[in-house]
């Protein structure tokens, strides 16, 4: 019989070292696996190929191994299915296979082909296979694609992914709507809640003497409220062009008062036109290219609000966006938005004082904005630091990880 090492075989569609929520998880994953297996190794879909490790430090477990894969299918067919993109996964993921013999093999989903290509290399090397589930993909699926398929056709979507849940041995959801969502479908798989987070040792409140110096570093208005986003700037569910708007109709009281800086990763230079088009000045608002994980908790740290626009959708009951844990451990207030009764909603809802939750309406955004500004000592020392103790208690991401670990070796023995 083949020997299995103690070690764990990571399949993902974002790379660790990408700026993408799905890859930030994704490395804290791996560097928690590092603590519990010989060797952690992260098969990621990326445009240029090398092997090397999320940290940089040569002496670590942890190694990442991108595939340079460029082909992308059009829309909608990208959000179906991708065969070439799962033979690819498939291929490389034997390939590391033979190198390292998991013990263990965990896909990150969504993407569909991550899922189908660890559940067949788990299936032919039976081994155990982890799938860690950060939203609900099926229903997003379903509501884009619908126009595009009919209904017979997107049921094959749910009975494959079924048939991944069933086989694994555990599933990582990210949120309880989502743990829930599983029991509704009759998936007898165990379930364990595995949240999203902040690594509360890195994104940390600053020292307002240190957040001018980093306000003058990074070109930010050093007397006006900040407000910051991070994240994608083409994914359809960020409701970006209703903030852009809303910063339109902002009075020109309100406009000396507040200044908007986006990082975005993709999609830059759609919403820059979109900025053109609505005729918002770039003293009131910057779009800029993403930061380095090396500098962004310290400009984090140096604004004063952070913003998560989720569109109203009903998929969107389940999402937390990373990037609520990062602003709150910098000790930001958060204005959010999102579907009534959604997750957001439950959190900031029962703590007004980590942030605003608003239905997304360009009117909302602009009301939650005047609310901050009006009632300043939000933004205070003293709730900065209550914020970014709420998320070491509660949503480290660290400690979060090492528990996954732990009841992953509680739960599925190795093969």
């Amino acid at each position: 019989m083949e020997q299995k090492s103690n070690s764990l075989l990571i399949i993902t569609d974002s790379s660790p070292e990408s700026f993408s929520p799905a890859g930030e998880r994704i490395r804290h994953l791996a560097l928690a696996g590092g603590s519990k297996f010989s060797k952690v190794m992260v098969l990621a879909l990326k445009r240029s190929q090398r092997e090397r490790n999320p940290e940089g430090n040569e002496n670590t477990k942890v190694f990442l191994y991108s595939v340079k894969f460029s082909r992308v299918v059009p829309f909608p067919f990208s959000v179906f299915f991708d065969p070439v993109k799962m033979l690819m996964l498939l291929i490389h993921g034997l390939v590391l296979y033979s190198r390292i013999k998991p013990s263990h093999v965990l896909a990150s989903m969504p993407p569909l082909e991550t899922g189908m290509s660890a559940w067949i290399i788990a299936k032919i090397k039976r081994v155990p296979l982890v799938v860690d589930l950060r939203d609900d993909w099926e229903s997003a699926a379903n509501v884009q694609l619908k126009r595009f398929f009919p209904q017979s056709v997107l049921a094959i979507l749910s009975a494959i992914s079924r048939r991944i849940y069933s086989s694994a041995s555990v599933v990582f959801a990210v949120t309880q709507t989502i743990a829930e969502t599983m029991q509704k479908r009759n998936i007898k798989t165990e379930v364990l809640l595995v949240p999203n987070g902040a690594d509360a040792a890195v994104f940390v409140p600053k020292a307002l003497k240190t957040r001018r110096e980093t306000r003058r570093e990074h070109a930010l208005p050093s007397e006006r409220i900040v407000v910051v986003y991070c994240g994608s700037g083409i994914n359809p569910y960020y409701r970006l062009d209703l903030a852009l708007s809303s910063f339109k109709i902002l009075s020109e009281e309100f406009e000396r008062k507040i200044f908007f800086v986006l990082y975005v990763y993709n999609g830059i230079e759609g919403l820059r036109k979109l900025q053109d088009k609505l005729g918002i000045s770039r003293n009131l608002v910057e779009i800029r290219n993403p930061l380095p994980r090396n500098q962004l908790s310290e400009v984090l740290a140096a604004c004063d609000i952070g913003l998560v626009p989720f569109d109203a959708k009903e998929y969107l009951l389940c999402a937390r966006s990373t990037k609520i844990y990062e602003y709150l451990s910098s000790g930001l207030y958060v204005v959010c938005s999102g579907p009534e009764g959604s997750e957001l909603d439950a959190l900031l809802s029962s703590n007004a004082k980590l942030g605003t939750f608003v239905l997304p309406t360009r009117e909302n955004f602009v009301e939650a904005f005047k609310f901050v500004s009006e009632n300043d000592f939000l933004l205070g020392e003293d709730m900065r630091a209550l914020r970014h103790s709420f998320i070491r208690e509660n949503y480290d991401r660290q400690y979060i990880m090492r528990k996954a670990m732990d009841a992953l070796f509680g739960n599925v023995p190795s093969a």
